[in-house]
């Protein structure tokens, strides 16, 4: 199931469902780039949770699916991660860490208010 994606005014509000899934993860990156009607707006991913079907070596894999589909000229420069977990806190730094090299930067919070301020700087 592809996580709900919501259109507000300065960024792009993703909600995959409880826990971390890298299939649904893979689902929402594909709409995110592909659907005509999602604009090109910094973007929140709110992970909830609940069960986890992603490890660390999802990560480098991850990292490769946005850099061969991020569009060229996009405008998109932030992407904020929210998590409430221990677990998903380590495995988005270290996401962060590896994304580096990515056309955006990457950013973990843990308050969904923090993270739309940094969205809209």
């Amino acid at each position: 199931m592809a996580p709900k994606i919501t259109i507000k005014k300065n960024y792009i509000l993703v909600e995959p469902k409880a826990g971390i899934d890298f299939r649904e993860i893979q689902q929402g990156l594909a709409r995110l780039f592909y659907v005509e009607d999602i604009p090109e707006q910094n973007r929140i991913w709110v992970f909830r949770e609940g069960p986890q079907n992603f490890s660390p070596d999802d990560l480098p894999r991850l990292r490769d699916i946005i850099k061969e589909y991020y569009p060229k000229d996009a405008r998109i420069n932030k992407t904020a991660i929210v998590v409430e977990s221990g677990t998903q806190s380590e495995l988005a730094f270290a996401f962060t860490e590896i994304a580096k090299d990515l056309p955006q930067q990457f950013k973990v919070f843990s308050d969904l208010k923090d993270a739309e301020a940094w969205v809209k700087e």
